[in-house]
């Protein structure tokens, strides 16, 4: 069963509190449309690996940044689908499973902990007076006085991460487009960044419909796929998008010129017949050839999946229908008619 409620605060910081030990949350202070909002974010599992993976990005680049700077302040709920600002990890492109990493929420490590590198990017958020924060998750209010900030009423969000493709112990929260995260707009040098957050026991792959993890074949053409920590066959990256050409809409009247480069990053060929790159609107173009060990080539796309200069993703997925690799770009980025873009 899919979270109850889901959607989008956006609000200022007012102050923040650290994990501590005990404690599996680093906690926000949030004003937003006169009310007070405490965010918990997760930086400990309650279960083995304990270690929360996360991805910071300092200069996040990602059509949705053009949506969400029209909200108001104040929750938003939204729709568990796509084609809005409802999140997904892995079906909006927003970060690939290679870009996560793991810190102890405590203790010295490399000079770092996970309490510090939060601080590090919010109190950025904190300091400057034009900068909004956008929580994805489930919103709650409790009775009372709130337990950390002693403001009153307690409203507030959780379940701010990846929140799909769960083990056994939340196997009933398991939904997709409803993923929470945190963005930080910086208006004045219209900056953004992005704090994605997931449980070393989730997996990157799942159910369309459901939400619930899946397990991609142990092989491609006889060769092996690498396994992830948790010894599941990891098939994403083989194959990479390294550039596309994105048409000018003014130039509908004329032929499109379009195309993805793909580069193979296997030490073997791979044959790409059954696999397809599809957009953002899930048009889908079917591939096939084979590309040798290292070879990059430019593939053009028909008129029948067109990429869009107002900002879009391209997806790549293999014969079996596994996500392989994914990019998104902004309007910023595709406005040099006649440029590859260069991910």
């Amino acid at each position: 069963m899919p979270l109850k409620v889901y959607g989008v605060l956006k609000g200022k910081v007012h102050a923040m509190r650290a994990s501590l030990e005990g404690n599996p949350h680093y906690h926000l202070w949030l004003k937003a449309d006169q009310k007070n909002y405490r965010a918990s974010i997760n930086v400990r599992s309650m279960f083995q690996p304990a270690e929360v993976e996360y991805s910071i990005q300092l200069r996040f680049r990602h059509p949705l940044t053009r949506m969400l700077p029209t909200l108001s302040p104040g929750f938003h709920r939204l729709e568990s689908c796509p084609g809005g600002l409802a999140l997904d990890y892995i079906r909006y492109n927003l970060v690939e499973p290679d870009q996560f990493l793991t810190l102890p929420c405590e203790g010295p490590l490399c000079g770092a902990d996970l309490n510090e590198v939060l601080d590090g990017v919010l109190l950025s958020a904190m300091h400057d007076p034009e900068a909004w924060i956008y929580v994805y998750g489930e919103p709650w209010e409790a009775h009372g006085t709130d337990r950390v900030f002693r403001f009153y009423p307690s409203l507030g969000m959780h379940d701010i991460h990846m929140n799909q493709g769960n083990g056994p112990n939340h196997y009933e929260q398991d939904g997709i487009w409803q993923d929470g995260a945190v963005f930080i707009h910086h208006p004045g040098s219209n900056l953004w960044k992005a704090i994605f957050l997931k449980f070393q026991s989730q997996s990157w792959h799942t159910d369309d419909t459901t939400g619930h993890a899946v397990r991609p074949p142990k092989a491609y053409n006889g060769e092996p796929y690498p396994l992830d920590r948790n010894g599941v066959p990891r098939p994403d990256g083989m194959v990479r998008i390294i550039a596309a050409m994105v048409a000018k809409q003014d130039a509908r009247g004329a032929e499109r010129h379009e195309s993805v480069t793909l580069l193979n990053a296997c030490p073997f060929p791979v044959d790409l017949t059954g696999w397809s790159i599809s957009n953002q609107h899930k048009q889908r173009q079917k591939l096939r050839g084979k590309l040798e060990a290292g070879e990059a080539r430019e593939f053009r796309l028909g008129a029948s999946v067109p990429l869009g200069d107002q900002g879009g993703i391209i997806t790549l997925s293999n014969r079996e229908g596994y996500k392989v690799h994914g990019v998104s770009y902004t309007a910023e980025q595709a406005c040099r008619d006649g440029w590859r873009l260069v991910f």
